[in-house]
């Protein structure tokens, strides 16, 4: 969130990555400009018609991360991402959304949670179906498990 973030006001998130750079002072840390995180806000309400704060929703790391990979890469493969249509699928793996939290909601639930959220929800099915979208459009392989964009 842009509030942990903040430069100016020095957010929670901001403060403990210039610790880290004190401690680590040959890394280098990349984030995104103000300008650019309002990019991603307009392409997520171009692509769905609808706007990110007033939905309640947040960009998930993958969002940003293909919005820059497009900027960067004339090839994009993704692994480990499942298609938009996956939980629908009768056989699909029942598999835990993080595997470091046990007993915790599987990656099916946890998607459908997050999807009908009224605020504070990533929108990771409506995420790939965008993303299924552009492949059809742009040099994006999706691999492990293998898909083609829609």
């Amino acid at each position: 969130p842009a509030k942990k973030m903040n430069r100016e006001k020095v957010g929670s998130t901001y403060q403990m990555l210039l610790k880290v750079m004190e401690t680590y002072p040959h890394l280098q840390i990349y984030t995104l400009t103000e300008e650019k995180m309002a990019y991603c806000d307009d392409v997520f309400q171009n692509e769905t018609g609808k706007n990110r704060i007033k939905s309640g929703s947040f960009l998930s790391t993958g969002w940003f991360t293909m919005i820059l990979a497009m900027e960067l890469c004339e090839q994009i493969c993704v692994f480990g991402m499942v298609s938009d249509s996956y939980c629908r699928e009768k056989n699909h793996s029942s598999v835990p959304y993080h595997y470091f939290e046990k007993g915790r909601l599987d990656e099916c639930k946890m998607y459908l949670v997050h999807e009908r959220a009224r605020r504070a929800g990533h929108r990771f099915i409506t995420e790939k179906a965008i993303f299924s979208r552009w492949a059809k459009k742009r040099n994006i392989i999706f691999t492990h498990p293998s898909w083609a964009g829609r």
